[in-house]
């Protein structure tokens, strides 16, 4: 009977997606908390210095690997250089607003507009490169987009359900994954997508995050639920959930919770910095060694 019991506890852990087969202790985690099966540890709280506040005017930041930052009030996108402080402005009039935005790649920034199934690619001025139409790969529902490696953009088309690479250059479809809802399991609806570090994230902030790997093969949930934003920097995923940003280790699952802010209206991290939008001001915070 014991060897069925912990038989039955592995399976669960499994299911769950969460790459361990300590099932017992998920349940005991998951009754201290409601919105985490993690418990969080808080020691990692107070560990940013405040740098600058800069006065800023939009609703979504973004920053790049050369901590670049990016603010849109999606119509508009300004960056500020971390090298100069000099200001860039992209601000070209269509019919839709923007949806999202991809800094990966600082040289170049893509730019989505979901109204218009159109993805336009940025320079380091922010000056228009070029612009794919996703109607022309009959991809008329693309719901979440972002860079891949290679000058790949990788694409999920909700109304098709299916996960397709276009290569930039050539404009080929490099790979193309139908039925996603049926290889994960059930239903969702991302609102985000992004490829780092081999990975690629797509969050339905209703259910969690769904990790594939840079071929597009399905690897795991994250049962996250309420994740508006976040972002992926090595072994760790740091997201925001209402007013507080946590950070997971993706390989020993331990759970902190760096930052807490009931102004707060968007974030972003990068290896040594912490981005607070608070609507009229961006707080940058320096990691404290």
């Amino acid at each position: 009977m014991m060897s069925k019991f912990l038989l039955s506890i592995g399976l669960m852990a499994i299911i769950l997606g969460c790459g361990f087969t300590a099932g017992a202790k998920l349940s005991a985690e998951k009754a201290k908390s409601d919105s985490s099966i993690f418990a969080a540890d808080t020691s990692r709280m107070n560990k940013f210095k405040l740098e600058k506040i800069i006065k800023v005017s939009g609703s979504k930041l973004y920053t790049d690997p050369v901590e670049n930052y990016y603010v849109s009030n999606q119509i508009s996108i300004w960056k500020t250089s971390s090298q100069n402080n000099l200001n860039f402005v992209y601000s070209l009039k269509r019919s839709g607003r923007i949806t999202s935005i991809d800094a990966g790649d600082p040289m170049k920034v893509l730019v989505f507009y979901k109204d218009l199934s159109l993805i336009t690619f940025l320079d380091n001025f922010l000056a228009e490169e070029s612009s794919i139409q996703l109607m022309d790969f009959n991809l008329d529902q693309a719901e979440v987009v972002c860079k891949a490696l290679n000058n790949g953009i990788w694409v999920y088309d909700i109304k098709q359900d299916k996960l397709v690479k276009i290569n930039a250059v050539t404009l080929n479809v490099d790979i193309e994954i139908l039925n996603i809802q049926r290889i994960i399991g059930e239903a969702f609806s991302p609102t985000l997508m992004m490829e780092r570090n081999n990975g690629l994230y797509l969050n339905d902030p209703q259910k969690g995050i769904y990790v594939f790997d840079n071929y597009g093969a399905f690897i795991r949930k994250i049962p996250e639920a309420n994740i508006s934003n976040f972002n992926v920097i090595d072994d760790n995923l740091t997201f925001r959930r209402n007013n507080d940003i946590f950070t997971l280790n993706k390989e020993t699952l331990v759970l902190s919770k760096i930052y807490s802010d009931s102004t707060m209206t968007d974030f972003s991290i990068t290896e040594k910095k912490l981005y607070i939008l608070n609507g009229d001001s961006l707080h940058i915070y320096k990691l404290k060694p």
